[in-house]
């Protein structure tokens, strides 16, 4: 289950902001990238500024067609009130997302799997990182409250999402790794617990901690979650022995030092390495690390997953 970032862009020279636009073009750029790679998924192309967008928040377009954020939009409670949880169906570019989510659902028997911001993540684009740490401490009533909003707002798409057809639901939490294990089980797994427990049956809920999550493991495995993505940094079989046998152990091929800048040749004994590393645990699904980067060679990622899909017998 790897994430591919923007290559999808990069082969057909489309803009994503026309892909978010048009649900046509989005599974035909899905359809391109299944000719190109074997994975066991399905993807769309990930959209990480959809809630931000759809809330207004002040962003930047880039030449890619991709949009960064710009100042942050909330410092008190009372400009929080003056927002409102969009509605999944009408707002922004939320309801074009959804119907390319449930034309690429309806095309591919694959599974359909979904990354989107977790709640604490984007309570961070709606106040600001260093605002939200000291908040953390200083006024944790208003990170509550913003906590409640961003829940909310992840949890009305995420149903949205699941209906149009996604069968995994990946939560990016990069943000949380700043905190310690009790300011997340008060802060962020409760929320987390709350987005998980409401996916129907047969969704699979997923969280994905960028950095060395290592300190924050036991309360990451009480959200409610059927898998953990870890990012490169992490010891996967020493994580693994701490992980119950029902819960997927997702990684860790790393998307700088091995994908992008290694040869293909280096690359396969890489993800050869991970896999017999890993064969142990029947919990264990490949991926890389965390999105690989936009200048990665093509040649590498075909190369990883096929060395993916090496039997176990032959590692």
């Amino acid at each position: 289950m790897p994430w591919m970032g923007d290559t999808a862009l990069r082969l057909t020279g489309e803009k994503a902001q026309d892909i978010y636009a048009c649900p046509r073009r989005h599974l035909e750029l899905v359809e391109h990238m299944e000719r190109e790679f074997s994975a066991d998924f399905v993807y769309p192309l990930d959209h990480g500024n959809l809630f931000t967008e759809t809330l207004a928040l002040q962003i930047k377009p880039r030449a890619d067609g991709f949009v960064c954020l710009g100042e942050p939009l909330l410092s008190h409670g009372e400009q929080l009130r003056q927002l409102s949880i969009p509605d999944p169906f009408h707002a922004g570019n939320m309801p074009a997302y959804l119907k390319a989510l449930t034309m690429i659902a309806a095309q591919f028997s694959k599974p359909l799997a979904l990354a989107l911001t977790g709640p604490f993540t984007l309570a961070a684009d709606l106040i600001g990182i260093t605002e939200l740490a000291r908040a953390t401490i200083r006024s944790p009533l208003f990170v509550q409250e913003v906590m409640a909003f961003t829940t909310e707002v992840v949890r009305r798409f995420v149903q949205a999402a699941a209906e149009a057809g996604v069968r995994l639901l990946c939560l990016s939490e990069p943000t949380a790794v700043i905190l310690a294990p009790p300011s997340f089980k008060t802060i962020v797994s409760p929320h987390l617990q709350e987005i998980f427990s409401s996916l129907p049956p047969g969704v699979w809920g997923i969280l994905h901690v960028c950095g060395d999550s290592g300190h924050l493991l036991p309360q990451m495995l009480q959200c409610g979650v059927e898998g953990l993505s870890l990012d490169q940094v992490m010891d996967l079989p020493q994580v693994a022995v701490q992980v119950p046998p029902e819960i997927v152990v997702i990684g860790n091929l790393d998307p700088v030092h091995v994908l992008r800048e290694l040869d293909s040749v280096r690359v396969r004994q890489h993800t050869l390495q991970l896999l017999r590393s890993m064969q142990i645990f029947p919990n264990y699904l490949f991926s890389f690390g965390c999105d690989c980067t936009g200048d990665t060679p093509i040649e590498n990622l075909k190369t990883a997953l096929e060395a993916a899909q090496t039997p176990l017998k032959d590692l």
